[in-house]
């Protein structure tokens, strides 16, 4: 990938990020982090990967991003200043429950001392 098209990326991750946090209020306790979004060359599709805390909270966060979906793309088109707004897909990152399920079965290993 082009220095020039990485920076692009950065920028909508950046641009989106903004406008997830001034547009669009998520459920009470919940916390939205933007970690990556991508662009098809032809920017009619971005693919944006949130880290949602607690994980249990991902259906809520779905709901409310629907619920949005003008506001965030009204905020885009302000932030990006482009004519034509891509259509945003949203992909979860589970990482942490992953992360904590290996560490709980590593913890009772270590107890049963099988490591």
């Amino acid at each position: 990938m082009s220095l020039r098209m990485e920076q692009g990326m950065e920028h909508f991750r950046n641009a989106l990020a903004a406008v997830l946090a001034e547009r669009v209020e998520f459920p009470r306790g919940v916390f939205v982090t933007v970690l990556d979004a991508k662009l098809t060359r032809d920017l009619l599709h971005a693919k944006a990967v949130l880290s949602v805390l607690p994980e249990d909270r991902i259906e809520d966060v779905k709901i409310s991003l629907e619920d949005y979906k003008r506001d965030i793309k009204d905020g885009l088109a302000h932030e990006l200043e482009l004519r034509r707004i891509p259509d945003l897909f949203w992909e979860f990152d589970t990482t942490e429950a992953r992360a904590a399920v290996i560490e709980k079965t590593l913890n009772e290993l270590k107890r049963e001392g099988e490591i």
